[in-house]
């Protein structure tokens, strides 16, 4: 082999090297997981036998009715709480459908009712006792949010919840 093209593919590598070895779309600063937090403000009595917990769902249609494990939530919240600050972490980049304040009752998990939800309208409810059970507005549904690089870490998210919801 001449020397010439010994050259010729020496330089094809190191430019291939440079270019290939340059080329990505992770930033490594970035972390993997976000967070989004906020304020539950509840209005009412707290239930005797429930627990209170705020859950967050990706995927939800309307009528943005939970089917299945949340994607996260909060340890039970004390009862006779009047604020509670709340944050979920470990969340994975993504949209988010709906952040839910639900009671549910211990002994049967799926008598679970919403009582409050992160909505456009944060100093209000959107959520409307039915004789099938609670349910979001369907007008406006709760409001999504995501989490990218850009947007880690979301605060702000507060939800009004009425404990009176759970029976």
């Amino acid at each position: 082999m001449s020397n010439w093209l010994r050259g010729i593919i020496g330089v094809g590598m190191v430019v291939g090297f440079i270019f290939f070895g340059g080329c990505s779309d992770d930033d490594p600063t970035a972390p993997d997981t976000g967070s989004v937090s906020g304020t539950v403000t509840f209005v009412g009595t707290w239930p005797a036998s429930r627990e209170v917990q705020v859950s967050i769902y990706q995927n939800l249609s309307a009528p943005y009715i939970p089917m299945a494990a949340p994607d996260g939530f909060t340890d039970p919240i004390a009862s006779g709480t009047t604020t509670y600050n709340y944050t979920l972490e470990g969340l994975e980049k993504g949209t988010y459908t709906a952040i839910y304040v639900s009671a549910r009752d211990p002994q049967n998990p799926a008598a679970t009712q919403l009582i409050g939800m992160y909505w456009q309208f944060t100093d209000s409810v959107g959520v409307f006792p039915t004789p099938q059970g609670n349910l979001p507005d369907q007008a406006f549904g709760p409001k999504s949010v995501t989490i990218d690089n850009d947007n880690i870490d979301l605060t702000g998210l507060n939800i009004v919840a009425n404990l009176n919801y759970s029976p």
